[in-house]
C-alpha cells in the first residue's frame, strides 16, 4: 500500500482480479484502454506492456509524472496522460475497448457516481468492458457495518455514505492515509450492479474481492473490496 500524493487514499501494488482482467483484455485484443484514477499507474504500465494503447487519467499531476518516468521509453508513444477527474472529465464517445476505474467511485457522492458511470458508458465502444473496484464496509471501515446494513434494510439508496471519517477511522496506518477526504461512499457488489444496470450496462461478473494483503488481515473476512465487470451492449 502506497499513499497517494494528494492525501485522499492509497494505491495497492498487488493487482486485484478486475485489474488483471483489464490487462488480460489488452493482451488478447489490443486496442484503446482508459485507466481512470490511475494513481502511480501500475495497471497502466501493465496494460501498455500487454499491447494496449492507454489513456491514464488522475487528478494529481505528480502521479502522472511518476507514471511517465516509470514507463519504458519504447511504450511512451502509446501512453496519453490526462490530469482530470470524475465526474467533470469529458472524453470522446465510443472510443475505448475497456475502462478500469479502481478505488475511485467511493470518493464520490451518489449523483456523481451515477453521472460518472453514465459517462464511462458513452466512452466505451459497443461491446467494451467497464471494470470497477471500490471499498466496502467490510475492510478497514468495519465500524460502519451495522449502520450500512441497517440503512440497506430500510432501503437507503447510498447506505455506505460516511461523513466525518474520524468517527469510523481505525488506528491502522493504511486508514490514516484517507483522513483528508471529507466523506466516503462505500459500495458492495449489489450496489455496483444497480449502478451499472441503471446506466444500461449488462453485467458479466460482480463480487467481493478478498484482500489478504491488507494490514490487520486477521480482522478481514474476504469482502474487503467489491468489483464488477460490465459490458456496453453492442
Amino acid at each position: 500500500m502506497e499513499p497517494t500524493l494528494n492525501g485522499t487514499g492509497f494505491m495497492y501494488r498487488k493487482l486485484d482480479p478486475y485489474a488483471e482482467a483489464f490487462i488480460e483484455q489488452a493482451r488478447l485484443e489490443g486496442g484503446l484502454y482508459l485507466d481512470m484514477g490511475c494513481a502511480y499507474g501500475i495497471a497502466s504500465i501493465a496494460a501498455l506492456e500487454a499491447g494496449g494503447q492507454v489513456t491514464a487519467c488522475d487528478p494529481e499531476a505528480g502521479h502522472l509524472k511518476i507514471l511517465l518516468e516509470n514507463t519504458p521509453e519504447a511504450l511512451r508513444e502509446n501512453l496519453l496522460c490526462i490530469t482530470d477527474e470524475l465526474p467533470g472529465l469529458n472524453l470522446p464517445d465510443d472510443r475505448y475497448d475497456a475502462i478500469l476505474c479502481s478505488r475511485v467511485l467511493h470518493f464520490l457522492d451518489g449523483s456523481a457516481i451515477d453521472a460518472s458511470v453514465r459517462k464511462m458508458h458513452r466512452w466505451l465502444k459497443p461491446g467494451g468492458r467497464l471494470y470497477l473496484v471500490a471499498d466496502t464496509p467490510y475492510g478497514i471501515w468495519r465500524r460502519l457495518i451495522p449502520i450500512f446494513e441497517a440503512r440497506r434494510e430500510r432501503g437507503d439508496r447510498w447506505p455506505g455514505l460516511m461523513i466525518g471519517l474520524e468517527n469510523y477511522l481505525p488506528v491502522e496506518p493504511e486508514a490514516r492515509a484517507v483522513d483528508g477526504s471529507p466523506f466516503m461512499n462505500l459500495l458492495d457488489p449489489e450496489l455496483l450492479t444497480r449502478i451499472c444496470t441503471e446506466a444500461d450496462f449488462s453485467i458479466e461478473q460482480a463480487g467481493f474481492i478478498e484482500r489478504t494483503d491488507f494490514r490487520g488481515k486477521a480482522r478481514m473476512d474476504g469482502r474487503e473490496n467489491a468489483g464488477i465487470c460490465a459490458i456496453k451492449p453492442r
